[in-house]
């Protein structure tokens, strides 16, 4: 599996720092107001909390925030993003962190026993995502939820426009474009109904889905189907 890394071409720290810059745009008052509306009604009041992809730890320290004495668990395929998580602070006991690829390895989770399930702007990297949304289907606990973010296709211009700063001078946001461009066939896989299908596939109802803010994503909530 490639890794953003190596998408990217950044290394390991660098895009640390970029999830961690990137976190209060990500994860807004318009994305809590969604998932209160839409995820947390469905949610026991002390759940099981499952992140895969969860990069450096800050949506698992806000769910923590949220919902204190929450069984919280977290995976990444890249060591410096656990090293970072292991360092916030957690309302409750501190998550479980696991160094795990979801392509060539089950979940550390049993069957039936994880309430939210969530996975953000992961799923599309992977070369295989029915197979690996039906290994969340297998740790979903009943009447659990599964809350996948991620990105959809758009025009490349709107894409060039959205992800690169207005105040950059020429040269830079020619740089800019040029280091985008193998990016944009990354982000651009899916549509909404591409992903509605593997949804399906994999074995999921989705129960409400909405592009929240950017162009570029949408937000899933699902249930076992």
């Amino acid at each position: 599996m490639a890794t953003h890394q190596q998408i990217a071409n950044v290394t390991d720290q660098e895009l640390v720092e970029r999830m961690i810059r990137s976190h209060a745009d990500r994860f807004d008052d318009v994305f809590w107001a969604y998932f209160d509306e839409h995820v947390r009604p469905g949610l026991p009041g002390t759940p099981t909390c499952l992140d895969i992809g969860c990069g450096p730890g800050l949506y698992l320290r806000d769910l923590s925030r949220r919902f204190p004495g929450a069984n919280l668990v977290g995976t990444d395929v890249t060591q410096a993003m656990l090293d970072y998580a292991a360092g916030l602070e957690f309302e409750g006991g501190s998550p479980a962190l696991h160094l795990h690829d979801v392509t060539t390895a089950p979940l550390p989770a049993a069957d039936n026993s994880v309430d939210l399930v969530s996975m953000v702007a992961v799923l599309h990297v992977l070369p295989d995502p029915v197979s690996v949304l039906r290994e969340v289907r297998r740790v979903l606990a009943p009447g659990g939820r599964f809350l996948l973010q991620d990105w959809i296709r758009t025009p490349l211009t709107a894409y060039l426009e959205r992800m690169v700063p207005e105040d950059l001078d020429p040269a830079s946001r020619a740089a800019a474009m040029a280091r985008l461009i193998p990016l944009f066939t990354v982000h651009n896989k899916f549509t909404i109904d591409d992903w509605l299908w593997v949804l399906a596939q994999g074995g999921f109802e989705v129960e409400v889905h909405r592009q929240l803010r950017s162009p570029h994503f949408c937000t899933f909530v699902c249930k076992s189907a």
